[in-house]
């Protein structure tokens, strides 16, 4: 017999990845020939703290680590830093999203883009360390910027299209998780 707690944590994963594969496709689309003067929000960090803060089993690490790989490769990123400095992030979020399910949302918005900053700077100061080319501080400001004010469109997009809520008391199983 199927679990029906299972089997949604699977459509959810399964929609987890096809959600981010979608991020990517889009920010691989060649929109206009000219340079862009703002960066682009980065949707996948915004995508996966949320989805790490409101219901932590439905992001696994390993689905984590491997659309972060697959973007490196695409996005032609060196291969496994961000995912690397990523991952210390989430479980980061993680262990705080679990020690309490009910965080305001204006507080769970402060965590993810100060921890946003924080490993833009560690991205930064490792380009730096093995001297990889990276954009300007103020390139690197303005991409915290840009994410912060899409992060808050991206959370109404995961509560009110995908369903994407806290966990209710109803929702943990018998070992205390959140299923």
């Amino acid at each position: 017999m199927v679990d029906p707690a299972a089997t949604r944590r699977w459509v959810f994963r399964g929609l987890f990845f096809a959600l981010c594969a979608c991020i990517i496709f889009i920010s691989m689309l060649p929109l206009t020939t000219e340079p862009r003067r703002v960066p682009g929000p980065d949707l996948l960090f915004c995508i996966t703290a949320i989805w790490i803060m409101r219901r932590p089993r439905w992001a696994p690490v390993g689905l984590i680590v491997l659309v972060h790989l697959i973007a490196d490769l695409l996005f032609l990123r060196p291969v496994g830093l961000w995912p690397a400095i990523s991952l210390l992030g989430y479980e980061y979020l993680r262990r705080k999203s679990t020690a309490s399910t009910e965080i305001p949302a204006l507080i769970e918005f402060g965590m993810a883009m100060t921890l946003f900053a924080t490993m833009v700077a560690a991205n930064a100061v490792v380009h730096l360390l093995f001297g990889i080319p990276h954009p300007s501080f103020g390139a690197s400001a303005l991409h915290v910027i840009v994410t912060a004010v899409a992060y808050p469109v991206v959370m109404a997009f995961s509560v009110f299209v995908t369903r994407v809520r806290r966990a209710r008391p109803s929702d943990f199983d018998g070992s205390g998780m959140i299923s």
